[in-house]
């Protein structure tokens, strides 16, 4: 008894140990590689982190004197019922100099996050904002490394768009890149001496979506996320 008793102790002990703990967004880059999806979404957005002066809203404190902003919205089917179906987490603003999820060595600056009515979260969109053409094509390539040929879809969105999509059994991978050229971006410089307001010069930069969706809740995803940077999701 006592020998069974050491090993299944062991045993226990060995498996706590391969388990990395999650932790709130911010505290610690998302590991989308290897995300958990029995996370609950409470543990990513704790109750410490609620905006106290706005409704649904939770700051991410990056250092002492900045902060990422999330809202809180509901998504509902798009019918006459209107009918709930989770809650999606959008981030406001993001930096070049943070990173909130990385695919390893690959960093991602700003993610967003749906979860069903009661927590479990359905799928993490990270968006890596100014890659490379270089970094972008080895990105892919260890996608196709790490999980076989994908799938090529044709975007529902824009023309042209292609996404790739890996489906595994504990998760589904969808990865786009888009030029954006800036054309709804507004950019001022200030000049602070001579006191004169122009417009910013456009930077026309690559942006890399790198999806992971759980399979368990894929219905309530696909063709039910259509706002905000979830409209790079659907295929036609």
């Amino acid at each position: 008894m006592k020998r069974i008793l050491l090993l299944s102790v062991f045993t226990l002990i060995v498996s706590c140990k391969g388990q990395k703990q999650v932790h709130p967004i911010g505290e610690e880059p998302l590991n989308l590689e290897s995300f958990d999806f029995n996370t609950g979404i409470s543990t990513l957005f704790p109750e410490k982190n609620k905006v106290k002066t706005y409704d649904n809203a939770f700051e991410i404190k990056a250092n002492d004197s900045e902060t990422f902003m999330f809202q809180k919205d509901t998504t509902f089917v798009f019918s006459e019922s209107r009918k709930p179906i989770g809650f999606e987490y959008r981030q406001i603003n993001w930096s070049s100099r943070y990173s909130l999820a990385d695919f390893q060595e690959y960093s991602f600056q700003k993610i967003n996050l749906a979860a069903t009515m009661d927590g479990k979260i359905k799928i993490i969109g990270a968006v890596a904002d100014g890659i490379s053409s270089a970094d972008n094509n080895k990105l892919l390539k260890l996608l196709n490394t790490k999980y076989g040929a994908p799938k090529k879809l044709n975007g529902s969105w824009k023309d042209g768009l292609v996404i790739f999509e890996w489906a595994k059994k504990d998760r589904i991978i969808r990865f786009v890149t888009v030029r954006d050229n800036e054309e709804s971006t507004l950019k001022i410089e200030i000049d602070p001496v001579k006191t004169k307001i122009a417009e910013g010069k456009k930077n026309p930069h690559l942006k890399s979506y790198l999806f992971v969706i759980n399979p368990a809740f894929k219905n309530e995803v696909f063709g039910k996320l259509n706002t905000g940077d979830f409209v790079y999701l659907d295929n036609e």
